[in-house]
């Protein structure tokens, strides 16, 4: 995806403890849980608000977030990206685009299918044609996935065991950058496995504070925060709720953005329809 940025899980949660009145060191590391927000409660809201951001961004450019894959088919089933969102088209790997059916469309026992066909069951593509390997090209849209923070479970060389909040899905945090809170430093997430085990280029430890990076565009990264801090503010326990002001400011946030955005990038989007299609989010 475009516009990877430095924003990372450990930090947006620190910023968000801020804006709520409960920040403390020790709330930050877990090692004191008395406080009224647990930081697992308050990531939820984090990847709320990420999500909520996402949602809009792509009704506005969908084609920042088009992106490339390799997917290689074996007995004509292939299982879809961890980052993936929607559809945009399929190829073989002549370049000839495969057409999508729907699952009534499919061939029958005596039929032997076409190659040219697909159709999704689940979370894989399956080619029509029975029995079809190769590696075919998938266009798709991805999606930001959910930021994590906490204390690596084991670490060594090119190697770092995530927390238990971590996603427990291969493959989910490939490629997505990481931050070494407590050795100031990034890193790549190469592979991923179910038991929350990452490979990466550096040496990490047990015991390390970590923060995964946002994988959204730069520009509007930092609207995670306060999008976040309202969600937050509006949990039953909060002694504080969201004030207009906060409200406001955040729109406004989000305004100056896009038309910054837009108006960079995509000189034939109107302002005023811009502002309009937002407004109904507040």
């Amino acid at each position: 995806m475009a516009g990877q940025t430095y924003l990372n899980a450990y930090e947006i949660l620190s910023q968000v403890r801020y804006d709520i009145n409960e920040y403390s060191t020790a709330y930050m590391q877990a090692t004191d849980t008395s406080g009224a927000f647990q930081n697992a409660q308050l990531m939820t809201k984090i990847n709320q608000a990420q999500r909520i951001i996402f949602n809009f961004l792509f009704s506005q450019v969908p084609e920042l977030f088009l992106t490339s894959a390799s997917l290689t088919f074996a007995s004509s089933i292939s299982t879809l990206p961890s980052d993936f969102y929607r559809f945009k088209r399929l190829e073989n790997s002549d370049g000839v685009k495969i057409s999508p059916i729907g699952i009534d469309e499919k061939h029958v026992y005596d039929d032997a299918g076409s190659s040219f066909l697909y159709y999704r069951y689940g979370n894989t593509l399956r080619l029509d044609k029975d029995g079809e390997s190769g590696t075919y090209t998938l266009w798709y849209y991805t999606r930001p996935r959910e930021l994590d923070q906490g204390t690596t479970a084991a670490g060594g060389a090119a190697t770092v065991t995530l927390a238990t909040t971590a996603k427990k899905i291969a493959d989910y945090y490939n490629n997505m950058m990481i931050e070494d809170i407590t050795g100031d430093a990034t890193d790549t997430i190469s592979d991923y496995s179910a038991a929350r085990v990452c490979t990466v280029t550096n040496t990490w430890a047990a015991s390390r504070y970590y923060g995964i990076i946002t994988e959204m565009p730069e520009s509007f990264a930092h609207l995670i925060q306060p999008r976040a801090t309202i969600l937050c503010k509006g949990l039953p326990q909060s002694p504080e709720k969201p004030l207009k002001t906060e409200l406001m400011d955040f729109s406004e946030m989000m305004r100056a953005t896009l038309i910054g955005y837009a108006g960079t990038s995509f000189t034939d989007v109107s302002y005023e329809d811009i502002i309009n299609d937002f407004q109904p989010y507040f």
